[in-house]
């Protein structure tokens, strides 16, 4: 064997230079044998004629003849790189196995074909054995969920912070990356935390269990996934419909708290923070917009002592409040007084009877013509 190439270069070569389907055939078996069996090492000359002639043979092939050449290197190990790297770059057919086994393919190669390729030769890329971190970077920036899925799935890829970032960014939305991204040995408790309030019930325990997450930490964990929520939807503030499917998220997930309200104001969403206030509260919408309109803020000091909070933060929520009513958003000092003192004379359980009546009848609260309004009334005789 030691002489096969010497002797069949030439015939090669003249298979090469001709045009014919069972010509290429021919040679694409012979160059198979060469690097199949031919063990005795290649001299410079050889190399070059052996390159040449596998660039005019997978260049200028039929699908037929390709297909021919990856089935005969069933072995994709011996499989020379200039063959492989021309193969991978061809259809999925031919391309699949190729880019799944051939371990002569170098990290630029891969990369080349996620560049230049589809997500179906990405996916079979995502299923090697052995994935590099600038491999796996280049995957999972296709923004494919089902390319990310394979590769968080695949124990020999190897995940970079940029890589955990994306697919946490992804597994918000994409249930299927959730369970294996917190499983992989490289996720830590920040990645953890990014994604915490996005998890179902189970993964939460599991996160919990795993990661020895503290309580603290959830805390945080909520208000900077409710930000980065809120942010997504700045632009739709004034949209009730987008705004409802929001207040959904957060009573679905576990979030609906009293220290949600604060930094939805902050954050200028003040139809949110009616929405969530009503939740909280027991009440409807149109009754919620009425309190909130209304001067004094008697309403509203009704509303926080009935759900539990604080004086501190009611008087937060006061101020922030005002920059979502129309007309004047200024707060004056016997507003705020006005508002301070109806909270503090007011009991719990007199702020619950009134919740009761106004969901009964929120007729009440709405001020007629040259009358007080009940929680007016209530309220002066505090």
């Amino acid at each position: 064997m030691a002489r096969f190439i010497k002797d069949a270069l030439p015939t090669m070569i003249a298979l090469a230079h001709e045009h014919s389907e069972v010509s290429r055939l021919q040679l694409a078996g012979m160059l198979a044998d060469v690097f199949l069996y031919e063990e005795a090492p290649l001299t410079l000359r050889e190399e070059e004629q052996l390159n040449d002639l596998i660039n005019l043979l997978v260049f200028n092939a039929s699908p037929q003849v390709k297909e021919q050449l990856a089935k005969k290197f069933s072995d994709m190990t011996k499989m020379p790189r200039g063959i492989a790297a021309a193969l991978a770059q061809d259809d999925l057919m031919i391309a699949r196995p190729v880019l799944i086994t051939a371990t002569c393919l170098s990290d630029a190669d891969l990369i080349r074909v996620i560049e230049d390729k589809g997500i179906a030769h990405a996916t079979a890329i995502a299923q090697r054995e052995r994935i590099s971190e600038v491999v796996a970077d280049a995957l999972v920036t296709t923004g494919d969920v089902g390319v990310m899925q394979v590769v968080v799935e695949n124990l020999g890829a190897e995940l970079s912070p940029l890589a955990l970032r994306v697919v946490s960014d992804a597994a918000r939305h994409s249930q299927v990356l959730r369970k294996p991204l917190l499983s992989r040995n490289e996720a830590t408790v920040d990645v953890v935390l990014k994604l915490y309030w996005w998890l179902e019930e189970d993964l939460r325990r599991y996160t919990l269990s795993r990661f020895g997450i503290t309580s603290g930490q959830i805390d945080r964990a909520l208000s900077k996934t409710i930000g980065a929520f809120l942010d997504d939807h700045a632009q739709e503030k004034g949209n009730d419909k987008i705004m409802i499917q929001v207040a959904n998220w957060i009573e679905a997930h576990g979030a609906l708290t009293l220290q949600v309200l604060p930094q939805v104001l902050r954050m200028g969403h003040y139809r949110l923070f009616n929405i969530l206030l009503g939740r909280l509260a027991g009440l409807p919408l149109t009754l919620v917009d009425a309190i909130m309109a209304g001067v004094g803020g008697r309403g509203l000091a009704a509303v926080c002592r009935a759900i539990g909070v604080d004086k501190i933060n009611f008087v937060s929520l006061f101020l922030l409040s005002r920059g979502g009513r129309p007309g004047d958003q200024i707060v004056h000092p016997r507003e705020m007084e006005y508002a301070l003192t109806t909270f503090d004379r007011m009991t719990a359980e007199i702020a619950k009877d009134l919740l009761r009546t106004w969901k009964a009848d929120p007729s009440y609260f709405v001020e007629k013509e040259g009358e007080k309004s009940f929680v007016q009334e209530i309220a002066s005789n505090l």
